[in-house]
């Protein structure tokens, strides 16, 4: 299946990268169908792309590659709405983007923890106060963007 994007382009999509938020993302609580890519051209990132809307595209980051002791804890609850028990193994995202001063930053107040086996995930708000919505990842223009400069949106 293809999408088309205005960040990216038209984009492959498989059906292993389908992905629903049943809640939505926080200021997106209407996007709930999602398919999350890779590009060999903007690694380490991956992107989350809205089967709706072509203009909401996230890109993410493995939430281990930005900070090695970042490990949220998650309610039972946020485990029940991805069909999650204790001993699933989880994938945890960042959505990042570039601050005013061009730096790459990560949202680490509110991952998205995805379950692999059910593609099911969930955008968590962290009350923890040692993570940020701004954890400055790296310095500079880093981060990914369209080949016409477009900005890309952050959740939350």
């Amino acid at each position: 299946m293809q999408i088309k994007t205005r960040t990216l382009g038209v984009v492959e999509a498989t059906p292993e990268s389908f992905v629903t938020l049943p809640e939505g993302l926080i200021g997106y609580d209407d996007q709930r169908e999602f398919a999350l890519v890779a590009s060999a051209d903007h690694a380490p990132f991956r992107w989350l792309l809205s089967f709706a809307d072509p203009d909401v595209t996230f890109p993410l980051l493995p939430a281990a590659l930005v900070a090695d002791d970042y490990r949220p804890a998650l309610a039972a609850s946020d485990s029940r709405v991805i069909g999650a028990v204790a001993s699933d193994p989880l994938e945890i995202y960042v959505i990042a983007s570039v601050d005013a001063d061009g730096r790459l930053t990560a949202n680490l107040r509110a991952p998205i923890v995805l379950n692999p086996q059910s593609r099911l995930a969930r955008q968590v708000v962290l009350s923890d106060g040692r993570w940020t919505v701004d954890h400055v990842v790296a310095g500079g223009n880093t981060a990914p963007q369209s080949s016409k400069g477009e900005r890309t949106r952050q959740a939350a």
